[in-house]
């Protein structure tokens, strides 16, 4: 397939870039794929921006290494860890495929990727020029382009073809989720022409670009299922992630994060600050186990109330023992709504409701468990490694710290948390 076969690059590159990228953001964006030499499954990150990429690609490398129960990455090899790594791809590209629709895998050419190893090691300048001649513009031109059927084959190839490994990894690979996908349904799935997956002018990843690669579809929401908006729907996360999300946005009410991003298959969750992307992650699979009745119950009725008031109209009784899949016959609700709202005031409280319909409390999560931090942009201090800490969930306890960002962070999830960390985290 060539490089220009039926695909129109101009609206793929300003999708991906935008109008007016400067060229020091383009440079930060390129960078390979590699890994910390004392954690040997950690990604870094050499400079802002790529975290919306490398992030997503992190927690997939994690995802397996969870599903494979491997307890000890430090001593895993460099090709136990290539391997992670290009699964993490075939995971992700297979996730954003559309029904009945090829992967596309965007490569270098040969030629810019011999280039630039020649041009770490000082050879000839004209071999140095070829690579730095490669823009925002041109690279399309410099790209050679695959399509598998199946994730079997496409691992094959990436087996027996150096693929990565220069510094074109993360567009490239960026590039062959957007063929994959399709750049019209992206541009669909996102509801704004104008909004390019990178900034142009910070250099960050978009939510869009983010909810992408985590969930294989480009919305800009994070809430759960769709909502209107004045007569227009939008769209939010639809199913329940692989790979969850929290964001310290949410703190500052900006945005509402969904059960399904919240509560994910494995207990991996991407950290939004208001400039980076870090990730946080747990070998205690209880954190994600199903929910409890009760807890169930909790999450429904909260829907149900306004803001967060913690009650909801006693006439809405039915409607939630309906939802909740209970006896709401109309002779038994009139009996319940007298139990559950003796005083006649009209509403009914949520810890009443729970204590005559789910008196046995059984918490679904474990009080005490381990965390791991990764941060993988190259700076002082313990960033880029997994920082551990051992978290509490104290009983009685709720409420958010106005100090530090990381624990308000996870108190979206996890509202009575408290964390002790081997050193200071951050998720900036």
């Amino acid at each position: 397939m060539s490089a220009d076969e039926d695909i129109d690059w101009a609206i793929i590159k300003n999708l991906v870039f935008g109008e007016g990228i400067t060229e020091t953001v383009f440079d930060r964006w390129l960078q390979p794929f590699q890994f910390y030499q004392d954690e040997p499954t950690a990604l870094v990150q050499n400079g802002g921006g790529p975290c919306a990429v490398l992030a997503p690609v992190q927690a997939f490398i994690l995802k397996k290494s969870l599903e494979d129960d491997i307890q000890n990455l430090k001593t895993l090899s460099s090709e136990t860890v290539k391997s992670l790594l290009k699964n993490a791809i075939c995971e992700i590209l297979n996730l954003c495929r559309p029904p009945n629709r090829a992967i596309t895998l965007a490569r270098i050419s040969s030629e810019v990727a011999a280039a630039w190893q020649d041009s770490l090691k000082g050879f000839s300048a004209s071999k140095r020029m070829k690579c730095d001649t490669v823009d925002v513009d041109t690279l399309h031109t410099c790209l050679t382009l695959e399509t598998f059927q199946t994730t079997t084959n496409l691992a094959k190839f990436l087996d027996d073809h150096e693929v990565l490994g220069n510094k074109y990894d993360i567009v490239c690979f960026l590039y062959s989720v957007i063929l994959t996908r399709g750049p019209n349904r992206i541009i669909d799935e996102r509801q704004d022409m104008e909004e390019s997956l990178i900034d142009p002018v910070h250099g960050h990843g978009s939510q869009s670009l983010i909810n992408l690669l985590i969930t294989g579809h480009a919305t800009q929401n994070v809430f759960d299922g769709t909502k209107d908006l004045c007569g227009m729907d939008l769209t939010g996360i639809t199913q329940q992630a692989d790979v969850g999300f929290l964001s310290y946005l949410e703190c500052l009410r900006y945005l509402e994060v969904g059960e399904n991003l919240k509560s994910p298959k494995v207990p991996i969750w991407l950290l939004g600050s208001e400039t980076h992307i870090t990730l946080i992650f747990s070998r205690d699979k209880r954190l994600v186990k199903p929910p409890s009745p009760r807890e169930h119950a909790t999450r429904i009725f909260k829907e149900m109330g306004q803001e967060e008031s913690g009650f909801i109209p006693t006439s809405e009784l039915s409607t939630l023992l309906a939802k909740l899949d209970l006896f709401a016959e109309e002779e038994y609700v009139s009996i319940m709504r007298e139990k559950v709202d003796p005083d006649g005031l009209g509403v009914i409280l949520l810890p009443v409701f729970l204590e005559e319909f789910f008196p046995e409390y059984s918490q679904g999560v474990p009080d005490t468990f381990s965390l791991y931090h990764y941060n993988g942009i190259r700076k002082t201090g313990s960033t880029g490694k997994y920082n551990k800490g051992e978290a509490v969930l104290l009983e009685g306890v709720q409420g958010r710290s106005d100090s530090n960002q990381m624990l308000q962070t996870l108190q979206t999830k996890w509202p009575s948390i408290a964390v002790d960390w081997t050193s200071p985290p951050s998720i900036n």
